[in-house]
């Protein structure tokens, strides 16, 4: 080590680099959830003096974390492949005084009395992260091995089990609820009170956060007596983390050389240092020569020796290193001292150096934690850390490299998910995976696939409504294609995924083959109801595969988007209206003023919308009032950061994230109590609030309930509890009763708004939903080898020229979106000129008429001209004129050398070219009207926009 970088009161003879790379986490601090992402740092200490705490006190200063969390420190050797949890002072200082440089992992656990959560034995050790995977089990209280795993995570993350959850807009709806009869005639694309919000990660609010005060009080005496008991006794260490055998080595003669340690963000190399083969040296020796900002040449190099130079001239540093015999390991032999450099350093190197194999090593643990980084962002990243020029293109090759090494190929990605296939069905056995391949000349290409897993379809069919979101989302990886996913709602209106599926395009028989394997998972259970996008090919897959077995919806927002660009002004106002009328009475009369107000508008919607998309319509079984298909936007939204992954790598990454949403629930499950669950009475009770209505009883168990809306009209409804019945239909299409319903309850003694609730809210149908174990896999190498009988092509790359998409094109009126498009073809608004459909006779119709023309002067003679273009050139009128230069006042001469501008050609009586509108009126040459045709085919160099001016 460098005697400059060791600081002030460290001897540099016992100083000692320690590298601790820093795994992401989460912690509570103030109440609110915080991230901080994991990153490598360094420092150097005193190998003889230094102690478990005060590295903790060190990394403090990077880092900070809850009180009721704890650092945990873990020595890993890849070489070994052995971990072990750094539990000791003494061990501490063995590892500080074998080498000169330390690598540790950290991982922040939760305190706990005697027990770190994430602490495990230095022979088997088993870090226990918050991303990790674990699968439930069936149990029967909250005291399982999986329901202990699941709390002792959130409470690493700052939580624990709460016993009154917090209520949002997601468990709890809208907080009172709209009037059926207000005319409550909505502002132009604006949904205020619509569906009930859909959640996809809501399970923290079932945990509030961790009251650390005698925790940390503990921890704390904990931490003082590991101090006095601390002992300067240097055993043996259990494994040496400098020293490894060498495979080929050992195979020969049992001799090995031991390699020698280096930082690989800041090597220091010196003469006999060892390396593990060719490659490795060159990896540490171009970040040697970047951080000491100077560049290598290359003079000899082959699989034995390496010999290379400063790439300046005349400088005198040398580098020289052989292979060793016995095995692969590289020693340098001959290396000059830096001090040996003739040459200036610059603060800025060239990427020269940055070989795309170095660039890669080192984007790899970034990708690897952020798969949706960019190269542009890559890029800059690594230019401001390592203080190097990079090319984009290699940047971006890099990153390519770095993710087939952890993901694999492209090509590789489709042969494997037959092994998938295999793995999932012996992990789950009674799951669903279906692939289909297309023969093209010969060959069988991949073509689609779908994915149902055993449990999904069994807690669906057990404790979720009898509802199904389907959509798909389009894939942004190298080969495009659709991202399918069929997703029910539980009773806490939460995401529960049911299928998933990929394939090529959106047409009639890739969704007839996913609905058809949809229905072959989960059959026609009573009341099933479908709700689908304005997708191509949905509706028609729906119909082949269910036919009248269920009912089908359509997303109401996307039927107004089509809407709204074939018809404006007040008849929008009564589309969101009618769609939410839960009463047949109701959405006939706002249907008959979008009649009277606009009459085509009910014969485009029978047209093109004829499938259920009003409240009044929908099945009474479903219990769902979902105008919108909102919970398959919620799926799109929770995997859109991997649609860009190798499909094999796809697959598995939506079945890790399935398989850890149902174990994180089922905890909840198994915690809940009572008859419904704490969120719908919630929901009942703030509906309760702030009722004024009037009774007039039938019968010990309905009535009349009657009041007046703000706008002074008078309404009345008869309601049944018996029959669980009202006259504005909310209660029997939602399940759940409806104000008026509440309001009669709360008259009768002895009823609760509970006893009213349907089913599907309760809570033993929610345990039910998620009593089912998704079973853990192993990783990719070991899952069972199959043979296909055939080599697996992907499916032709049918891809635009350009950058591929990672963004969806927003439709119109949605925020953000830009104003619209003008074609540069016909110069019509909507569309650009990729996409124009404008016949020839369209393009040579004429222009609107130009403005008058304006009176023809006399034309001056020839020698007039030349008189009046030699005296507007004199020296003493333009001083700063050259013979080259053309000023604004030579734009007044007809015969002015070099290019003729606009403004002379609209004064030129000779002026070449196509003359445009502001010529035409300024011209009294001109030869015309003009036409669209004329100004495609004109040779005048002149922007056909200026036509529309």
């Amino acid at each position: 080590m460098d005697d400059s970088q060791v600081p002030e009161g460290i001897d540099p003879k016992f100083a000692c680099r320690i590298e601790i790379i820093v795994n992401s986490y989460f912690s509570i601090i103030d109440g609110k959830k915080v991230y901080t992402k994991g990153r490598t740092v360094s420092w150097v200490v005193d190998s003889e003096e230094y102690a478990i705490i005060e590295l903790e006190k060190d990394i403090a200063q990077y880092f900070t974390w809850a009180n009721n969390q704890k650092a945990i420190f873990w020595v890993v050797d890849s070489r070994l492949n052995r971990t072990g949890m750094l539990a000791t002072d003494s061990q501490l200082l063995d590892l500080l005084r074998a080498s000169q440089v330390v690598k540790l992992f950290m991982t922040v656990g939760a305190r706990e009395e005697g027990h770190v959560v994430g602490e495990a034995t230095n022979d088997a050790p088993n870090v226990v992260d918050k991303g990790a995977n674990v699968a439930p089990s069936m149990v029967d209280d909250g005291t399982s091995p999986a329901a202990n795993v699941i709390e002792e995570e959130m409470k690493a993350e700052g939580f624990e089990w709460a016993e009154v959850p917090t209520y949002g807009e997601t468990t709890a709806g809208p907080p009172m609820a709209e009037e059926e009869e207000k005319e409550h005639f909505m502002t132009f694309g604006c949904d205020p009170h619509g569906d009930e919000p859909a959640g996809a990660d809501e399970e923290w609010r079932y945990f509030k956060k961790v009251d650390a005060a005698v925790r940390e009080s503990k921890a704390a005496e904990k931490n003082a007596v590991e101090v006095n008991k601390r002992k300067r006794a240097r055993p043996i260490p259990e494994f040496d983390t400098e020293c490894v055998h060498d495979d080929e080595a050992g195979a020969r003669d049992d001799y090995f050389v031991p390699y020698t340690t280096h930082d690989l963000e800041n090597p220091v190399i010196k003469e006999k240092d060892t390396f593990g083969d060719k490659e490795e040296f060159i990896q540490i020796m171009r970040t040697y020569a970047i951080k000491n900002s100077f560049e290598t040449m290359v003079e000899h190099s082959d699989k034995t020796r390496y010999r290379a130079r400063c790439a300046a001239e005349n400088c005198e540093w040398r580098v020289y290193a052989k292979k060793l015999h016995g095995g692969n390991t590289f020693m340098v032999v001959n290396l000059s001292s830096l001090d040996d450099h003739t040459c200036a350093g610059s603060a800025t190197l060239t990427g020269h150096q940055a070989s795309t194999s170095w660039i890669s090593r080192r984007a790899k643990d970034i990708v690897q934690e952020d798969p949706t980084l960019s190269a542009k962002k890559l890029q800059k990243r690594l230019q401001t850390q390592y203080k190097v020029d990079l090319s984009y293109f290699k940047v971006w090759a890099g990153k390519r490299a770095a993710m087939n090494e952890l993901h694999g190929t492209w090509e590789e990605s489709f042969t494997m998910l037959w092994r998938f296939k295999a793995a999932l069905q012996e992990a789950c056995p009674g799951s669903i995976v279906e692939i289909d391949c297309k023969k093209i000349n010969g060959q069988m290409h991949f073509s689609r696939m779908f994915v149902c897993i055993k449990a999904c379809v069994d807690g669906f069919l057990a404790g979720c409504r009898p509802y199904l979101g389907v959509d798909s989302t389009h894939l942004t990886g190298k080969y495009n294609g659709q991202l399918a996913a069929a997703t029910a709602i539980d009773g806490h209106n939460w995401m529960y995924p049911v299928a998933y599926g990929i394939f090529g395009k959106e047409n009639n028989a890739n969704w007839a083959w996913f609905m058809r394997n949809l229905k072959k998972a989960v059959g026609t259970p009573p009341g099933l109801t479908i709700h689908s996008d304005a997708c191509k090919g949905l509706a028609y897959g729906v119909k082949k595969a269910f036919g009248h077995d269920a009912e089908h919806r359509e997303c109401f927002r996307h039927l107004m988007a089509n809407f709204r660009k074939k018809f404006k002004g007040e008849v929008l106002k009564y589309m969101w209206p009618c769609a939410w009328a839960c009463t047949t009475r109701r959405h006939d009369a706002l249907m008959e003023k979008i009649a009277a107000d606009c009459p085509k508008a009910i014969a485009f919607l029978n047209k093109h919308h004829n499938l259920i998309w009003s409240r009044s319509k929908f099945s009474k079984e479903c219990k769902i009032d979902y105008v919108n298909n909102n919970i398959s936007e919620c799926f799109n939204n929770w995997i859109k950061d991997y649609k860009d992954l190798p499909v094999d790598y796809l697959m598995d990454k939506i079945r890790q994230m399935i398989q850890e949403k149902m174990c994180t629930r089922q905890v909840i499950a198994n915690r809940l109590e009572g008859v419904i669950l704490p969120s719908v009475l919630h929901e009942l009770n703030m509906k309760s609030r702030g009722l004024h209505y009037e009774l007039q009883k039938s019968g010990p168990l309905s009535g009349e309930i009657s009041g007046t809306t703000k706008e002074g009209k008078t309404w009345r409804y008869a309601v049944d509890l018996e029959k669980r019945e009202c006259g504005c239909g909310q209660w029997e299409v939602s399940g759940k009763p409806c104000p008026h319903a509440i309001y009669l309850i709360g008259k009768v003694r002895q009823l609760k708004n509970e006893d009213f609730v349907h089913d599907y809210y309760s809570v033993e149908r929610f345990k039910m939903a998620y009593q089912f174990k998704i079973a853990p896999m192993n990783g990719r190498s070991e899952w069972p080898k199959v043979d296909v009988g055939f080599e697996v092509i992907p499916p032709p790359l049918q891809r635009a020229a350009g950058r591929p998409r990672k963004r969806r094109i927003k439709a119109s009126g949605e925020p953000g979106k830009r104003g619209p498009y003008q074609c540069k073809r016909c110069f019509q608004f909507g569309h650009i000129e990729k996409g124009c459909t404008a016949t020839q006779a369209e393009l040579e119709q004429e222009l609107p008429p130009p403005r008058p023309k304006k009176g023809k002067k006399a034309r001056k003679s020839k020698s007039e001209d030349v008189e009046a273009s030699t005296t507007v050139v004199e020296p003493t009128l333009l001083p700063h004129s050259s013979p080259g230069m053309t000023t604004g006042r030579a734009t007044l001469s007809p015969i002015s050398p070099g290019v003729t501008t606009r403004r002379m050609a609209s004064l030129s009586p000779i002026s070449p070219g196509v003359t445009t509108r502001r010529m035409a009126s300024l011209s009294p040459t001109s030869p015309g009207v003009t036409t669209r045709r004329m100004a495609a085919i004109s040779p005048g160099d002149i922007s056909r926009r200026i036509i529309i001016e």
